[in-house]
C-alpha cells in the first residue's frame, strides 16, 4: 500500500499543495479540484488549468488516484440533485483527462442542512429508490469514461452499514461501482466495544470490492467523532491486517486531520504497515 492524502488537507496554491505532499513523502492523493482554485464539481472547466494540475503532479511525483465528487445523491431537493448529476457528468470528463481512475461519491442524506447529517427518512423506501435512480444515471457516465465510482459506508447516510452497501452493490453487479473502505466510518457508538468483530464483518461483506482505502481515526469519547489517524481508538492492527488479507494493494489515503498533524499520522501508519501481517 502507498500512503496518500486528501489534497484539501493543505491550504495554499496548487504548487504549494503538491510541494507539501512531496515534502511529507506522500506519493498519491485523492484530489479535490478546489485545490486548483476550481469548484469541487464545476459545470465548466479550462483545460489549461487541468494541464497545470497534471504538470504539478508529475513534477512532484504525486499520483492522482481519485477525484472527490461528493454531492447528495438523495438530496430532498430534486433540483439540487439533478444539478449534482449534471456536475458529475463534467467531473467524469475531467477525471478522464487527468487520467484519474476513481471518483468518490456521497450516497447522501435526506437532511436538508447537510448531506453529512442523519435524517430518519434515510431509512425510507423513497430514499433507497432515489439512491438507485441517481446511481442508474451516474453509472453509464462512469462506464463511458472507464472510471470507477467509490462509495463509503457513512453513519449519517442512506448507506449506513456494510450490509446495506452489500445489498447496493449486488443490485447493480457492475465493475464500475466499488467500495471506499474507511475503518472509522463503520462504527455507531454501540459498536465500539465489538471493534474487531465489526471490522471483520465489514470486510467479509465488502473486502473483495475495495477500490480505495481511507485512514482516519475515532475519538475515544461516547459520541462518534473523527480525529487524525493514530490519535484515537481505531484498531489499526486489525484494520490494516484485513486490508492486506483481502489483497488490497492500492492507496491508503490519510484525511480528517490538519496539516500540522500529517507527519505524526504518517509515521504512525508507516509503523503499523511495516508489521501488519
Amino acid at each position: 500500500m502507498q500512503l496518500g492524502i486528501f489534497s484539501k488537507t493543505y491550504e495554499g496554491t496548487l504548487e504549494h499543495v503538491f510541494q507539501k505532499m512531496e515534502q511529507d513523502q506522500l506519493t498519491c492523493t485523492q484530489f479535490n479540484l478546489s485545490s486548483a482554485g476550481m469548484e469541487s464539481m464545476p459545470l465548466t472547466y479550462d483545460r489549461a488549468v487541468l494541464d497545470k494540475i497534471k504538470d504539478a503532479a508529475r513534477r512532484h511525483h504525486i499520483e492522482l488516484v481519485a477525484l472527490s465528487g461528493t454531492f447528495n445523491m438523495i438530496d430532498p431537493d430534486e433540483e439540487k440533485r439533478q444539478d449534482g448529476i449534471q456536475r458529475f457528468a463534467v467531473l467524469c470528463e475531467i477525471a478522464a483527462y487527468l487520467e484519474t481512475p476513481i471518483i468518490t461519491l456521497c450516497t447522501g442524506s435526506k437532511n436538508r442542512e447537510s448531506k453529512w447529517k442523519w435524517h430518519d427518512d434515510n431509512d425510507s423506501n423513497d430514499a433507497w429508490e432515489d439512491l438507485l435512480e441517481t446511481t442508474k444515471q451516474l453509472l453509464p457516465m462512469a462506464e463511458a469514461h472507464h472510471l470507477t465510482l467509490g462509495i463509503e459506508v457513512e453513519a449519517s447516510n442512506v448507506i449506513h452499514s456494510p450490509a446495506l452497501a452489500r445489498k447496493y452493490l449486488d443490485l447493480f453487479q457492475n465493475d464500475h461501482l466499488k467500495i471506499v473502505m474507511d475503518g472509522a466510518n463503520l462504527f455507531h457508538p454501540k459498536q465500539i466495544e465489538t471493534m474487531q468483530a465489526t471490522l471483520s464483518e465489514a470486510f467479509a461483506l465488502l473486502g473483495n470490492d475495495i477500490c480505495l482505502a481511507h485512514a482516519k481515526d475515532l475519538a475515544s469519547d461516547q459520541d462518534i467523532q473523527f480525529v487524525a489517524a493514530g490519535t484515537g481508538i481505531l484498531d489499526y492492527d486489525t484494520y490494516l491486517h484485513l486490508l492486506k488479507n483481502y489483497h488490497y494493494e492500492g492507496a491508503l489515503i490519510i484525511h480528517g486531520l490538519t496539516e500540522s498533524q500529517v507527519a505524526e499520522s504518517k509515521t504512525f501508519l508507516e509503523r503499523k504497515l511495516s508489521y501488519a501481517l
